[in-house]
C-alpha cells in the first residue's frame, strides 16, 4: 500500500518471458521461413517476433508458445487445438486476432506462420 493514501500498489503486468528452448524452436522456423519470406527478427511486447522487412509482426514467441496473427478460418483451425487460445499479454486484455499455441503443435507451427503473414498481407 502507499503509505498514508490507502491505495494498493499495483505491480505491472510481467510479460511470459522467453525460453530458451521456445528461442530454438522459432529460429527454427524463421530459418524455415527465410527462403520464402523476406523476414526479420525483431522484439514485439517484449517477445522475439517474425514481421516481414519494413511491415507489421505476424508472428512471435510468448514463453515456451507461438502466437499469430490469423484471420477467420485460420484462426478457428488454430483455436481448435489442444490448449491453443486467443493472446493474452495483459490479463483481461485478448488481443482476438491473435492466437497462442503451445510447443506440443510446433510441427504446425511454419504453416501457421506462413497463413499469418499471408493474412498480414490482405
Amino acid at each position: 500500500m502507499w503509505r498514508g493514501q490507502g491505495l494498493a500498489k499495483v505491480e505491472p503486468p510481467r510479460i511470459a518471458t522467453p525460453t530458451e528452448a521456445g528461442r530454438l524452436r522459432v529460429d527454427a522456423v524463421a530459418g524455415e521461413l527465410r527462403g520464402e519470406l523476406d523476414i526479420v527478427e525483431t522484439s514485439m511486447f517484449e517477445m522475439p517476433s517474425l514481421p516481414v522487412r519494413d511491415g507489421k509482426a505476424f508472428a512471435g514467441l510468448h514463453g515456451a508458445g507461438m502466437v499469430f496473427k490469423l484471420e477467420a478460418d485460420a484462426q478457428a483451425t488454430a483455436l481448435a487445438l489442444d490448449a491453443a487460445h486467443h493472446f493474452e499479454p495483459l490479463a483481461g486484455r485478448p488481443m482476438k486476432a491473435w492466437v497462442q499455441v503451445p510447443p506440443t503443435h510446433q510441427r504446425q507451427w511454419v504453416e501457421l506462420a506462413r497463413k499469418a503473414d499471408a493474412s498480414g498481407r490482405r
